[in-house]
């Protein structure tokens, strides 16, 4: 019988020809894929706003304007031309790179990377490549994290694991609500730690532990933003609402006569130099009518006890607190346009790639359930739930902790959503062995 008559040297074959089908059809949806992302940024009007200057400045320590991976970013290049370009380059990499983990445990590898790159090309994830803020970056180093978060657990080596806390420092790092996502990480570990009275205590609970600190440390060094975050909190929850005005005011907020009147924003110059002094507005960043109207008495009260009595509200308000959240959830998770940040993009795929809200969670749900259930290990399981939390506490702290452009804060789990719902259906379904389907890189099922 001549070798290729055999029916095991038939089937290598096989294999080795679907691979390099499959291979090409990857590489040519990846280079599509950049190409139409690129298409949407370049050579359209950069957008800057007045947070954009505040990125532009990069410092680990001391005082600070911004976080430090957007700013680091920023401060590799000093061309808002070179900018986008990065973001468009840095955003279709991590893409990419995740359609590629993808594919290794689909069962259907190129339609999964195709459904991959493809929610990475939708309007919300690349209208943002041509601004000066940090949401394309942020929604970059967010799928980043889940793409070696998921690669870990397929490939548990030592150069994965150091790579998975690096791109998870970018992520968390990215907003100071985002500090979250390292403290739901260490969670389980703690617990290990309380429950074997301090015999187990893991390197991953270490690593969060290091970055939780440093996030608190960047985080208090942010306090102009953080102040400057608190007023406007105050301008759109507390002074419109009776109820809670008066619950603030009998917990030490200052009354300040015409204070409930103040709405919009003033000119920097327009505060008077002893406020001025108080809040530090952060760079290029102009005030709200309430911080001129309410004076130093407000000012001084905002900084020293704002914060502590407003998550004094939320914690003991969650009536009120769910109402909130669950009154934005289809203004932010599914924004019906991007009027609330016009940008001037090119030619994009249509919004309906994006989809709702309600059907991701619902195929979030349904393939997180199916892993439990059905998957030998119960690491992916572990995986998405723990992303699910994350999400819901983000987002609400994301929500929460702003009283202006709301879409824009909550965009990076608007987009996690999407990509944990699409992740987890193609995860459930387990993959058909090499051996058993002729063609192993086939997207046609057995």
């Amino acid at each position: 019988m001549l070798c290729n008559e055999h029916p095991e040297y038939r089937v290598a074959m096989l294999r080795n020809v679907a691979t390099v089908r499959g291979t090409k059809s990857i590489f040519l949806m990846a280079v599509t894929s950049i190409v139409i992302r690129a298409l949407a940024s370049l050579g359209r009007p950069i957008a800057r706003f007045p947070d954009s200057e505040g990125y532009e400045s990069f410092q680990l320590f001391g005082e600070i304007d911004r976080m430090w991976p957007v700013p680091l970013m920023y401060s590799l290049v000093q061309s808002d031309v070179v900018r986008v370009i990065l973001q468009i380059a840095i955003g279709s990499a991590v893409w990419i790179w995740l359609g590629v983990i993808v594919c290794r445990i689909s069962r259907w590898p190129r339609v999964s990377f195709m459904l991959v790159v493809v929610l990475g090309l939708s309007p919300e994830v690349i209208r943002y490549d041509v601004t000066i803020l940090s949401e394309s970056l942020g929604i970059s180093f967010a799928v980043w994290a889940f793409a070696v978060s998921l690669q870990l657990i397929t490939s548990p080596t030592r150069g994965i694991w150091i790579l998975w806390f690096i791109s998870l420092a970018f992520c968390a790092m990215t907003r100071p609500t985002h500090l979250l996502i390292p403290a739901v990480v260490v969670l389980p570990h703690l617990m290990r730690f309380i429950i074997s009275k301090g015999k187990k205590f893991s390197l991953t609970a270490i690593a969060m532990c290091a970055l939780i600190v440093m996030g608190a440390v960047q985080a208090q060094a942010n306090s102009s933003t953080s102040l400057l975050n608190f007023y406007t909190v105050l301008a759109e929850r507390v002074i419109t609402d009776d109820q809670r005005y008066q619950w603030f005011v009998a917990r030490g907020m200052p009354d300040i006569a015409g204070a409930r009147e103040a709405f919009g924003y003033d000119y920097p110059a327009d505060l008077s130099p002893e406020v001025a002094d108080i809040v530090q507005l952060p760079l290029g960043q102009s005030p709200p009518r309430l911080m001129r109207i309410g004076g130093v008495a407000l000012a001084q009260w905002a900084k020293a006890d704002g914060w502590k009595t407003y998550v004094t509200y939320v914690v003991t308000h969650p009536t009120d607190t769910a109402s909130r959240l669950t009154s934005l959830l289809g203004p932010t998770l599914s924004p019906p346009n991007g009027d609330f940040l016009p940008l001037d993009n090119g030619p994009m795929l249509p919004a309906v790639v994006f989809g709702s809200w309600q059907l991701w969670s619902v195929l979030f749900v349904a393939g997180t359930t199916l892993m439990f259930l059905r998957s030998p290990s119960r690491r992916p399981a572990q995986l998405f739930i723990t992303l699910g939390v994350i999400l819901i506490l983000v987002y609400a702290a994301s929500t929460l902790t702003s009283g202006i452009e709301h879409p824009r804060h909550a965009v990076t789990v608007s987009v996690m959503l999407r990509l944990a719902g699409l992740i987890a259906i193609l995860t459930a379904i387990p993959r058909v062995s090499a051996l058993t389907n002729r063609d192993a890189l086939d997207d046609e099922p057995t």
